[in-house]
C-alpha cells in the first residue's frame, strides 16, 4: 500500500518593510501622502530593509495607485431630449449621450462627417459608405451605420431637426 506523503507549502516571504509599505500605498487618499510612501521605496532598498524585487512591486504599486488616483470621476450622461449638438468629453469622465447622430469636424474645418442610422439627403450632403463589420477592429454600434460629409450650412439646417453629439478630445 502506498502512503502519501504532504509536503509543506512554502509560502513566499516577503520583509516587514514590503509588507508595512504595500498597506499603507493600498489606503493612501492623498497625492503628497502617496508621493511620501514611494520616495522611502528608495531609502528602504538602500539600507536594505527589502528583498530582491520587492522594491520593483512597491513602485509598480505606486504607479498604479497613482493612476486610480489621477482617474476623473464620471459625470453623468446628458439627455438628448430636444435637436441640438451635445459634446462631451472622454478624458474628463464625460459619457456620450444617446443621439440620433454622432458628429465630428473635417480637417479644414468645411465639413462634417455624420454617422447616423437615418437617411439623409439634399443640398450640402454627400452619401460616403455604410459602415460594415470590416471597417472596424472590433465590434461597434455603428455596423448597418450611414456616413455622410456634410457642408457647414447643412450641418445647421441638421442641427435644428435632429439630436447630434460630438466627441471633443483635449489636446
Amino acid at each position: 500500500m502506498a502512503q502519501i506523503i504532504q509536503f509543506p507549502v512554502k509560502t513566499p516571504e516577503v520583509s516587514n518593510s514590503y509588507d508595512n509599505l504595500s498597506r499603507l500605498i493600498a489606503v493612501a487618499t492623498t497625492k503628497e501622502v502617496l508621493n511620501f510612501y514611494i520616495e522611502n521605496i528608495g531609502q528602504l532598498e538602500k539600507t536594505g530593509k527589502l528583498l530582491n524585487g520587492e522594491a520593483q512591486k512597491l513602485t509598480e504599486q505606486g504607479r498604479e495607485k497613482r493612476l486610480e488616483m489621477a482617474r476623473p470621476v464620471p459625470i453623468e450622461k446628458e439627455v438628448a431630449e430636444a435637436p441640438g449638438v451635445y459634446r462631451y468629453t472622454p478624458e474628463m469622465g464625460g459619457q456620450k449621450p444617446d443621439c440620433q447622430m454622432e458628429a465630428s469636424r473635417g480637417y479644414y474645418g468645411k465639413h462634417w462627417f455624420i454617422d447616423t442610422p437615418l437617411e439623409l439627403k439634399g443640398r450640402g450632403i454627400e452619401f460616403i459608405k455604410k459602415y460594415q463589420e470590416k471597417d472596424f477592429c472590433s465590434k461597434d454600434h455603428r455596423v448597418g451605420w450611414n456616413e455622410y460629409r456634410v457642408t457647414n450650412r447643412a450641418f445647421e439646417k441638421l442641427k435644428e431637426k435632429y439630436s447630434i453629439s460630438q466627441e471633443c478630445l483635449l489636446d
